[in-house]
């Protein structure tokens, strides 16, 4: 069952589960290429949300599920023997507790860890001090941010070594540009984004709102997984009815084929109090639309502000709304140039290629 390659090293790749998120994609591309490279790969996961999972079978990615995983008190235990039995040269882990339960797994098998960090850290908690020691038996940190990888290397400089940064991709074939320049009657800002604190959905109902007193004549979508977190969803309906902006706001259901709604779009935006390295600004991007979005850790590199789109303080409304009002007031040839820049900015250091080279360059040298 576990054949050894001798070629080419033997990679296996964990997270939690396959669901919509920018982790999930990321994850589930990088095991597409590496397979496509001639890597033997597989991807395992154990919560039962297989939303990528077609995506997976259909390219003839070798995936596993895996629900005996999701006991904690073994966890760790049975991932350290299913390592053992898959015999992996590499092993590469998405998401906080997955790298925590690898980092201890780690004692109990030989091949090599890379754990990757999704998120920009806000504080540092107790939990947080936790999971960078236990990063102590990893072989290699991935932050997919210049911004998260300095903040490591500064506040746990015992890590320095292993810290190696890699951005996110995004798929410069599936997001294009519109065939044609889209010019909406109402302008059109979209944001795709888990219904959930981080995004700061509240704060941007409220933004809505002021937009509307404004008069302005702007519609926003917003497209994402309504039961990721229910009690959050539940705040943002009442909210949305107490703010009375049916006719400015749509809220969606996640969409498979979200290309199509960036195309759609006129601007892209998104309010979060934190990111990593945001996949759906670069998606949007790679689409031509201008961007707004929360001025946080690594959205200044990717947004410079006034030339390709505007950046806002994200506990500030006043200050979204200010953005809101920039990009409405510039004219349609500078949102398309915006737009086109962000293609160019895309295809310069976001391409798959430059991903998978870093990636590989990585899991030669361990």
């Amino acid at each position: 069952m576990f054949e050894k390659n001798n070629i080419m090293k033997r990679i296996l790749l964990i997270t939690e589960h396959l669901g919509p998120g920018g982790a999930e994609r990321q994850i589930c591309g990088l095991a597409l290429m590496l397979t496509n490279a001639g890597y033997p790969c597989r991807l395992i996961t154990y919560i039962n949300d297989q939303f990528y999972e077609p995506f997976l079978r259909q390219n003839n990615v070798d995936y596993e599920f895996l629900p005996d995983l999701v006991n904690k008190k073994t966890r760790v235990w049975r991932m350290a023997k299913y390592v053992r039995q898959y015999n992996p040269d590499v092993v590469i882990s998405y998401l906080p507790s997955v790298n925590k339960a690898m980092c201890l797994a780690k004692l109990f098998f030989k091949a090599k860890l890379i754990v990757s960090e999704r998120n920009n850290n806000t504080c540092i908690t107790t939990q947080d001090k936790i999971q960078f020691n236990l990063y102590r038996l990893a072989d290699s940190i991935v932050p997919n941010s210049n911004s998260q990888g300095k903040f490591i290397c500064t506040n746990f400089p015992f890590l320095s070594e292993k810290v190696y940064p890699i951005i996110n991709f995004v798929d410069v074939n599936r997001f294009t540009p519109a065939s044609e320049y889209v010019e909406n009657e109402t302008l059109r800002i979209v944001t795709v984004a888990r219904y959930t604190e981080q995004k700061n959905m509240l704060a941007y109902l409220k933004a809505i709102r002021k937009v509307k007193d404004l008069g302005l004549n702007v519609h926003f979508d917003w497209y994402g997984d309504k039961n990721d977190n229910p009690s959050y969803y539940a705040e943002v309906e009442k909210e949305y009815q107490r703010l009375d902006i049916a006719d400015y706001l749509t809220l969606h259901e996640t969409n498979p084929k979200i290309e199509e709604e960036y195309r759609k779009a006129d601007v892209f935006c998104l309010p979060s109090l934190y990111e990593g390295y945001p996949n759906v600004v670069v998606e949007a991007m790679s689409c031509e639309l201008p961007i707004i979005c929360s001025n946080v850790y690594e959205n200044p590199y990717i947004v410079e502000e006034g030339v390709n789109g505007f950046l806002f303080d994200p506990e500030n409304v006043n200050d979204m709304v200010s953005a809101i009002q920039k990009i409405v007031s510039i004219s349609k040839e500078e949102r398309r140039m915006m737009g086109v820049q962000n293609r160019q900015l895309c295809l310069k250091r976001n391409t798959e290629e430059e991903f998978l080279k870093s990636y590989i360059k990585l899991i030669e040298s361990l």
